[in-house]
């Protein structure tokens, strides 16, 4: 009798882990969290990927041929890099810090010179936002200072990693988080 109820007891877990795993509310999970989504959200993170159009946009690189008006040419590649932190707080305030980097080349002074001349720069912006569930909790909405909202779809919602999608018209803009 006891062994009976054990394997009766067993089913139903089973059966529980079954369904709540397969009643995910986010595309890639988690199934089941014991922590709530807002704790989930709140934290400082990092933004690994930022893709539009599947286009990388974090690690930029751009190669070409430089045609001097000298009638000589050389080939040259330009870079960006760009770094996203973003911190959430339970009061619904967000903050983001972007900062880039680029090396590019100067087209004025390698055309003199039929040379690659490159400029560095680096540049730091910062926004704070509010930031709220919809009521369903499947999407993020974010309310800008300047009144502008945008609403992005939420693909995973872990712990440590959090994945964003936008439709912005005819972008696809996607985002993956990891918490610092």
């Amino acid at each position: 009798m006891k062994k009976q109820k054990n394997t009766l007891a067993l089913l139903f877990i089973v059966f529980g882990l079954i369904t709540f795993s397969s009643c995910s509310k986010y595309e890639e999970g988690p199934g089941i969290s014991l922590r709530t989504k807002k704790s989930r959200v709140v934290g400082e993170w990092q933004v690994t990927t930022f893709k539009i159009n599947g286009a990388d946009y974090l690690n930029q690189t751009y190669s070409d041929v430089f045609n001097c008006s000298s009638g000589s040419s050389f080939n040259y590649t330009n870079t960006g890099n760009i770094k996203i932190e973003w911190t959430f707080k339970k009061d619904g305030s967000s903050a983001n810090v972007v900062n880039t980097a680029s090396h590019v080349i100067d087209y004025v002074s390698s055309d003199a010179q039929c040379t690659a001349v490159y400029t560095d720069s680096n540049d730091s912006t910062s926004e704070t936002t509010a930031w709220e569930f919809s009521s369903d909790k499947e999407d993020i909405k974010f309310t800008y200072s300047d009144g502008s909202t945008e609403t992005w779809k939420i693909i995973e919602l872990r712990e440590k990693e959090m994945k964003l999608k936008l439709n912005d018209g005819t972008d696809i803009i996607e985002a993956t988080f990891e918490k610092k």
